[in-house]
């Protein structure tokens, strides 16, 4: 994990690869949108260190914090996981995170995660100490920072997913149950936004919603793994996502891949399927990609979505390779006709993932250094510059 005192070698190593040039605070001019060089930082909130480990000076939140604004100074893309642990393979628990913004609703932790409560219980109490000593934190590390911040957090569909009733059963079979979940938590998140852009930052949200297509297909387990819960329909998803996004400042909407829907007999492809969420900014893991999927991106595009490519978690490990990151972009984009300079607008996103399951672990082998994080960062920073200068 760095800190403000380790950035010089780093930015050294940025000065020579270039860092986008764009300025941060012309978002200001135009407050829906995320810009592309600006705001790859997702600033995650660590879950709290056990303590009965012996006394902790800094906290995990506040070091997660320091870190983030550290790297926005230096104009490097933080990975989404700023703050997890080098030394093993535990990680924040994003669910943890998503359920601390839930509005009016109460949840307890049980072996099998996390479920709805009729009140607040232990759980629940150290997840909003957690949000309330990441606010603070970044208030006191954010102060002089002007330009956008991105907080990186579930999405309301993967959410849903994660959580289970009082009686144990899945919330995604209660057609209430996923109604309320979903509410509350854009009401959450934009509640929490709206405190951090009253401090005179201009935050930004990325939903990692990675469980869409089980919800749609009607493969998504029941709590006992024997039988599939019902699909949900395309229009309860669609207007879900909508209101969502409809609730939140300039947000991108994160994907596993941009594979078709093979819903009722009929085929639906990707940026179809993003249109109709209302998104306006997407993300996808650019070693997903194949020929159809630049298809897909390119469509997007060309209707004015906003594109974010997210680098492998280990690419930082060969420093040298900014030219053939570069290639691997301009490559298929122009392979299927589309101008060079449309990449210009596209946005880089660095570092590994948001861990979704329970307990929150990484895979060992997919584990990278805190020297590696940096590297992929400084590569995502020098990628946007070359992006930005083609011709």
């Amino acid at each position: 994990m760095s800190t403000s005192s380790e950035s010089r070698a780093t930015a050294e190593a940025a000065d020579r690869v270039g860092t986008a040039s764009t300025d941060a605070c012309s978002a200001a001019a135009d407050p829906d949108t995320v810009v592309p060089a600006a705001t790859t930082t997702g600033i995650w909130f660590p879950t709290v260190r056990d303590r009965r480990a012996g006394y902790i000076a800094t906290s995990p939140v506040r070091e997660a914090a320091a870190a983030g604004f550290d790297l926005l100074d230096q104009q490097l893309p933080p990975v989404p996981l700023t703050a997890h642990r080098a030394e093993d393979r535990w990680g924040a628990e994003a669910i943890g995170r998503a359920v601390g913004l839930l509005t009016d609703l109460h949840v307890d932790r049980t072996s099998f995660g996390w479920r709805l409560t009729a009140s607040a219980g232990k759980d629940e109490r150290v997840e909003d100490s957690a949000l309330v000593e990441a606010f603070d934190a970044i208030a006191e590390y954010g102060q002089s920072w002007p330009g956008q911040i991105q907080l990186s957090l579930p999405g309301p569909w993967t959410l849903v997913t994660a959580l289970s009733l009082r009686s144990g059963a899945r919330v995604l079979g209660d057609h209430g149950a996923r109604r309320d979940v979903v509410q509350a938590y854009a009401f959450g998140i934009a509640a929490f936004t709206d405190k951090i852009a009253a401090l005179g930052m201009q935050p930004t949200v990325r939903l990692v919603e990675t469980r869409l297509k089980p919800v749609l297909t009607g493969t998504w387990p029941s709590v006992s793994g024997w039988r599939s819960l019902p699909a949900i329909s395309e229009t309860q998803v669609w207007a879900a996502l909508d209101s969502t996004l409809r609730h939140l400042p300039p947000t991108v909407l994160s994907l596993p891949n941009l594979d078709p829907l093979h819903l009722s007999g009929k085929e639906i492809p990707a940026a179809e399927a993003i249109g109709r969420t209302g998104a306006r900014s997407v993300s996808v893991p650019l070693a997903t990609l194949n020929s159809d999927s630049w298809e897909q991106l390119a469509i997007l595009a060309e209707a004015g979505t906003g594109i974010w490519l997210h680098l492998p978690a280990r690419a930082g490990e060969s420093p040298g390779a900014l030219t053939q990151w570069c290639e691997r972009i301009r490559t298929p984009w122009t392979r299927i006709g589309m101008g060079p300079k449309g990449l210009r607008d596209f946005g880089i996103i660095a570092g590994p993932e948001l861990p979704m399951n329970h307990p929150p672990l990484f895979e060992a082998a997919n584990q990278p250094s805190p020297e590696h994080n940096r590297a992929t960062m400084t590569i995502a920073a020098g990628l946007r510059r070359a992006l930005e200068e083609i011709e």
